[in-house]
């Protein structure tokens, strides 16, 4: 009897999956923006940021602690949903994986996601303040 019942609850889930099937949503294109950051240390002036979005741009920080970085338009991964409305899969940020660096004399002495430094904390400028300590 218990085989009996595993039997027809794998039965219905099927017959539901193959009736409702999958749904993939395809978010909208996240347009090139820019992230104001403020590095924040003694000599703010002896670090370098290196952003890292599959293509590789370097900042020199003055001596304001103040960088305007710029991220390219981008575009999550397809979410997979089933019967349109259980997440099973996807919607990846690319902005976790990709990175924000401070380096100084060419050794990186802090390293986040683009993702971190986006919930970071702002100024009253608006710009999103990383702390560097010796």
């Amino acid at each position: 009897m218990h085989s009996l019942n595993i039997i027809a609850k794998v039965f219905l889930i099927g017959a539901g999956m193959t009736l409702g099937g999958c749904a993939y949503r395809l978010p909208t294109i996240a347009p090139p923006s820019r992230q104001l950051v403020r590095i924040v240390a003694n000599a703010p002036e002896q670090y370098r940021v290196r952003v890292n979005t599959g293509t590789v741009n370097e900042y020199d920080v003055p001596h304001d602690g103040q960088i305007e970085v710029a991220i390219p338009s981008y575009r999550p991964s397809c979410g997979v949903y089933v019967f349109d409305a259980i997440k099973v899969r996807g919607y990846g940020d690319p902005l976790k994986s990709w990175t924000f660096s401070v380096m100084r004399d060419g050794k990186t002495v802090r390293k986040q996601s683009l993702r971190a430094t986006q919930k970071s904390p702002t100024d009253d400028a608006g710009y999103h303040t990383v702390k560097i300590t010796p």
